[in-house]
């Protein structure tokens, strides 16, 4: 990999990390179904205009139907379970969740599409298991009720996205990666507009402060319409396969956000929940190979 190209994949993740500190900074004032719309709305606009510039194509005519399953399901959903998460449990223990992903991905793929799941993927799969039951119970003290209920919403919202994640691939296979990007975020927007009526902010808009708006900019600017451009042409310079390691490097900027901005510990059970769940999604995705592995290859 390229030095340019290793400099926007961790500057992608970076940019994954800090929403989960942008959303922890917000949600307490927006609420999340209003911080959520926020951010699809404008993050789904800058993309169009993007789309739009580059004489790209979104293809709703053609592909509205799965952009309205995918921005309904795979997007609005897993963010505002990720969001009303965010206001039991701090943001490293949900960006360290989040890198379940891949375990869900890989049992819909070997269900839906026969993808095997082979003895490599089924210790990554074990160990992202184990590596849960250590985050969620070696913490210094227990876990309440409201927050094993809010891990359990960030677990969800990695299933939606191990489905999404296939069903994109079935679905949406002759669209444009950037287009699509662009039409699921408007069809989340569009979907979560009604919603507004029973969930409107948390607090009234002229009250919010400054920093909680400064943070659903960010959300909405660099953790999601920055970000999917530069995944996009990240992908296009050294393919998927390794475009996908950036979910790796996530929960590591997650945590770093957490404890220079949110001052949130860093725990023996935090550290040790975040490797082994790393190293599970590492066997999962291929990038390592087991020994054993290796010689009955």
């Amino acid at each position: 990999m390229r030095p340019a190209d290793l400099a926007r994949l961790v500057t992608l993740a970076a940019m994954w990390g800090a929403s989960y500190l942008f959303m922890r900074h917000a949600v307490p004032y927006f609420g999340p179904v209003p911080m959520i719309e926020l951010r699809v709305i404008f993050g789904g606009l800058l993309l169009l205009a993007y789309v739009m510039a580059t004489r790209d194509t979104v293809g709703f005519r053609q592909h509205w139907p799965a952009y309205l399953f995918v921005g309904a399901i795979g997007l609005a959903t897993p963010f505002v379970l990720i969001a009303e998460a965010l206001t039991a449990i701090d943001a490293s223990t949900a960006a360290i969740l989040n890198a379940l992903s891949p375990l869900f991905a890989s049992v819909v793929a070997a269900i839906w599409i026969k993808e095997r799941l082979t003895p490599v993927k089924l210790a990554g799969i074990a160990l992202c298991v184990a590596g849960t039951a250590v985050l969620v119970g070696w913490t210094p003290k227990p876990m309440s009720g409201r927050e094993l209920l809010a891990a359990s919403f960030s677990v969800l919202a990695t299933v939606i996205y191990g489905y999404t994640i296939v069903f994109t691939k079935v679905k949406l296979k002759t669209a444009s990666p950037i287009g699509t990007s662009a039409g699921t975020l408007l069809m989340a927007a569009i979907v979560l507009a009604p919603f507004l009526l029973v969930a409107p902010p948390a607090h009234p808009l002229a009250e919010i402060p400054a920093i909680a708006w400064m943070s659903v900019a960010g959300l909405a600017v660099f953790s999601t319409a920055f970000a999917f451009i530069l995944y996009y042409r990240l992908i296009a310079d050294v393919g998927p396969v390794k475009a996908i390691t950036v979910t790796l490097l996530v929960p590591i900027f997650g945590m770093i956000w957490g404890v220079l901005f949110l001052g949130e510990p860093i725990t023996p059970g935090r550290i040790a929940g975040c490797v082994i769940i790393l190293a599970g999604c590492s066997l999962i995705l291929g990038l390592v190979r087991l020994p054993w592995a290796r010689a009955a290859g």
